[in-house]
């Protein structure tokens, strides 16, 4: 198996940790993880993907870096906000590749992965939205309750534990290692600069800033629309964002992009590259290598 390297980089002014591995011609996979900082009661960063990164890496180059006030990386100066993880983002992918990359975000990730094929859409040759409640459409609707009243304190183990078993289809996935990596980066400073636990979620910048980029995605996909190859991978059995949801997004995006496409998982909750790994895989690489033998 590929080994992952990791590192350590100052990317727009933030000491970065990325890992990276694979060899090979062809676009690089980035992979953005999701997870709100200071917001989620698990916290996020390279450990979510689970396996994924090493198979992914078998069959070409990829970097996965831990985002903003995440894992190892640090918050940075200023409120923390789609937009300055989109800055953060391109300014990874500039310094790691040298032509454009097959983006894939999860939940939050998926939203600053769509932003940024928005804004450069040079810098990325594909685009994969991931199970992600973040990017999705917002309607009015009955508030979900899936994570309301987590054991305290939060972040602790056993809230992360409760966290990741409420989000999942099956808690098989939920091993030590996950857990483990995710106590680890709570007590890190990105995490702790950011984390407020007496703080309504509604009120965080990160949360507010996803509403603000909801907002404009609609204008944008009214006008110019994602100019590049975009696919939607879904989960059947997502308690956080419904398979409507999900639809809507490919349906708008859709609507300006011919080579779009939607696919669900079943059996899985919100993580469906832990939870189905190889449909997963199989759905990710068919959509990258069709791209390539379009291009070829």
């Amino acid at each position: 198996m590929t080994k992952l390297t990791e590192s350590f980089a100052a990317i727009d002014g933030v000491r970065t940790r990325v890992l990276a591995g694979g060899a090979g011609p062809g676009p690089a996979t980035v992979l953005l993880h999701g997870g709100l900082p200071g917001v989620s009661p698990f916290c996020g960063g390279t450990h979510l993907w689970g396996s994924m990164p090493d198979r992914l890496a078998e069959r070409g180059r990829i970097f996965v870096p831990d985002l903003l006030a995440s894992g190892d990386t640090e918050a940075g100066v200023g409120p923390l906000t789609v937009e300055r993880m989109v800055a953060h983002v391109t300014a990874l992918i500039d310094s790691q590749a040298r032509e454009p990359v097959q983006l894939v975000g999860h939940d939050l990730g998926g939203l600053v992965a769509l932003w940024t094929a928005i804004d450069h859409p040079d810098r990325v040759a594909s685009l994969t939205i991931v199970a992600s409640n973040a990017a999705s459409p917002t309607g009015d609707g009955v508030e979900n309750l899936s994570l309301l009243s987590p054991p305290r304190p939060l972040w602790s183990r056993e809230s992360q534990a409760w966290a990741y078993d409420r989000l999942s289809y099956s808690h098989h996935h939920i091993d030590a290692d996950l857990l483990d990596a995710s106590v680890r980066a709570a007590g890190l400073a990105g995490h702790r600069a950011v984390a407020d636990p007496d703080r309504p979620a509604t009120e965080s910048d990160i949360q507010v800033s996803i509403m603000r980029a909801k907002s404009r995605f609609f204008r944008v996909a009214r006008e110019a629309g994602v100019r590049v190859p975009t696919q939607i991978i879904w989960a059947k059995n997502d308690p956080l964002v419904s398979v409507d949801h999900g639809v809507w997004l490919y349906r708008i995006i859709a609507a300006k992009q011919r080579a779009a496409h939607f696919h669900l998982i079943n059996r899985s909750g919100s993580f469906p590259f832990r939870e189905q790994p190889d449909e997963f895989f199989r759905l990710l690489t068919a959509f990258q290598s069709g791209l390539a033998a379009e291009a070829a």
